[in-house]
């Protein structure tokens, strides 16, 4: 089947679709705004001023559903404010209808949203999937309460990199963001379709540009390496790639440029 992509821009805060063969991904837009170009690391100020002469750049947590091979599974949950409920809701899913949410990292904009206002379960008949070292860490290491809380609400089903999560959809190691980050390689009727979370922020500057970081970073070296190796798979193999801070709709595909990447 040729290799299609449908993009719909509703509003601000939109849900926009992309099809890939058999692959359908639901964007689900929890923020929106601008943020400082200090977050910036490895990057000198001639570069910033290049890429963001305001000192300003744009802001977005995007959480993604996926259709494939008669699934329908959550690609993370956005912050602690309803908001990607919301957007469900607006594309007519119910919170209940979720039977997998599958997290990429364990940072408050990606898992937050699995509690509701009322300290619930936002979907009480999902199952969360995360990597073993993300847990190890955040859970056994850190004790983050936040982040134990909410995994509380749920049957958590760990697994390692490369690891098969699901059917469909296997677990690649891009570790550096976070000690367990994982972005998610999902395969269906011949097509291939990558959630990459968090290995990029600002795509603008960070695609032509991949030594450039974050101060979010836990490791700024690894994450470097975990989104070059990444976006090397994703431009070999001709695979979109949807991360949760790419301007909505949030997927893109990407061919090497000498040091680089450039949409295609």
């Amino acid at each position: 089947m040729a290799r299609i992509f449908v993009a719909i821009i509703v509003t601000v805060f939109m849900a926009s679709t992309v099809f890939a063969g058999g692959i359908e991904a639901l964007t689900l837009v929890d923020v929106q705004g601008e943020t400082d170009t200090n977050l910036l690391v490895n990057a000198p100020d001639s570069l910033k001023e290049e890429y963001y002469p305001s000192g300003r750049m744009p802001s977005q947590i995007l959480a993604f559903l996926v259709r494939f091979g008669g699934n329908e599974v959550l690609f993370d949950a956005g912050l602690r404010d309803e908001a990607v409920l919301t957007r469900l809701a607006e594309q007519g899913v119910s919170p209940e209808s979720i039977k997998a949410v599958l997290i990429t990292h364990l940072h408050p904009d990606h898992f937050g949203g699995l509690v509701n206002y009322e300290g619930r379960a936002s979907f009480p008949n999902a199952e969360v999937f995360l990597s073993k070292p993300e847990y190890d860490y955040w859970v056994n290491k850190v004790k983050n309460a936040s982040v134990i809380s909410a995994l509380r609400l749920y049957k958590v089903r760990q697994f390692a990199f490369g690891d098969e999560v699901i059917p469909g959809v296997r677990a690649i190691d891009t570790s550096g963001h976070t000690p367990g980050h994982v972005s998610y390689l999902i395969e269906s009727d011949g097509e291939k379709f990558i959630v990459a979370g968090d290995i990029m922020h600002f795509p603008e500057i960070q695609l032509p540009h991949p030594e450039v970081s974050v101060k979010y970073d836990a490791d700024p070296v690894k994450a470097e390496q975990s989104r070059k190796f990444l976006l090397d798979y994703a431009a070999w193999k001709n695979i979109p790639v949807a991360g949760m801070h790419i301007p909505p709709p949030g997927v893109i595909s990407v061919t090497k440029s000498g040091e680089g990447y450039v949409r295609h």
